[in-house]
């Protein structure tokens, strides 16, 4: 009996300690994908060929209460594996 107690416990702890794993692996990629938007993002602004303070203008101006046009990156993304 006590031995397959153990056996379950190291499992447990084994288990444990892959979700700790997963659980950094997730935050390091989530990093990595924000990073990859912002320089998209600064990629786009820089295209506009603006000044900053142009830049700032065209915002104000009502640049951002415009829809944004639906892409495939607006699309829902697809969960069926988080099911």
């Amino acid at each position: 009996m006590a031995s397959k107690l153990d056996r379950i416990e190291k499992d447990i702890q084994k288990t444990k300690s892959k979700i700790a794993e997963y659980q950094k692996q997730l935050r390091e990629l989530e990093a990595q994908k924000t990073e990859q938007e912002n320089l998209q993002i600064i990629q786009l602004v820089r295209g506009m060929n603006m000044k900053p303070e142009e830049f700032a203008a065209f915002l104000r101006s009502g640049a951002m209460q415009a829809a944004p046009a639906v892409t495939a990156y607006h699309e829902q993304e697809d969960t069926a594996h988080e099911e």
